[in-house]
């Protein structure tokens, strides 16, 4: 059965740090951003330090997780 993750970011000021909370965790994980880019269609990418995802999560609101080395977050519209 596959279930949801919700993904929800807060990023610092500075956008240096990301706050990252995932529906199926209950404590924060906060990483490095080393880098924020706009797409044609108007979501962000948020390159993030390390890998915070799995392959297999399922489905995911809010942002979609990507990567190999480190996560990549894109935000769903």
């Amino acid at each position: 059965m596959k279930h949801t993750t919700t993904i929800r970011v807060a990023l610092s000021e500075d956008e240096k740090t990301a706050t990252v909370r995932l529906s199926t965790q209950s404590q924060p994980i906060v990483c490095g951003v080393l880098g924020i880019e706009q797409t044609q269609r108007g979501e962000r990418d948020i390159y993030l330090n390390t890998r915070i995802h799995r392959r297999s999560h399922g489905q995911y609101e809010g942002w979609e997780p990507r990567g190999a080395v480190s996560t990549i977050l894109r935000e769903l519209s």
